[in-house]
């Protein structure tokens, strides 16, 4: 990601994501501290997040955002639980992201078919890949 900026509104997307059931698991929010310390955000700024909308701050290149959508459908299995709740904001975060949303559902249902381990960012890729025009 390119700005503090982009990193803070990504990390505020993947907890608005795991609290969309109205429940934060441990895995979810060791999952979004992992991701803070791997953006190199101060873990004090993770006690700022809310679960309020959060604005999105984008890259400038669609496949950036290619990574970071793959981050936020991950936090959607991380718990090993699917929640309907969950499923349905992380959709409508990747609409609003600009991906094209026959990929975006067929990787929220290829994560949770695989769960998150088995989960590869090649194949990701390549779903995206196939819906490029």
């Amino acid at each position: 990601m390119d700005s503090q900026q982009q990193k803070i509104s990504h990390l505020r997307a993947l907890y608005h994501i795991a609290c969309a059931d109205e429940i934060l698991t441990d895995v979810e929010a060791a999952f979004i501290k992992n991701v803070a310390e791997h953006l190199e955000i101060p873990l004090e700024e993770l006690s700022q997040l809310d679960p309020f909308e959060p604005t999105l701050e984008l890259p400038d290149r669609e496949y950036k955002n290619y990574v970071l959508f793959h981050r936020l459908a991950l936090v959607v299995m991380i718990d090993n639980t699917l929640d309907v709740r969950e499923k349905q904001y992380c959709f409508n975060l990747g609409i609003k992201m600009g991906l094209h949303p026959n990929a975006v559902g067929e990787i929220i249902d290829y994560i949770a078919a695989n769960g998150t381990l088995d989960s590869k960012p090649s194949e990701v890729m390549a779903i995206f890949k196939k819906y490029l025009s």
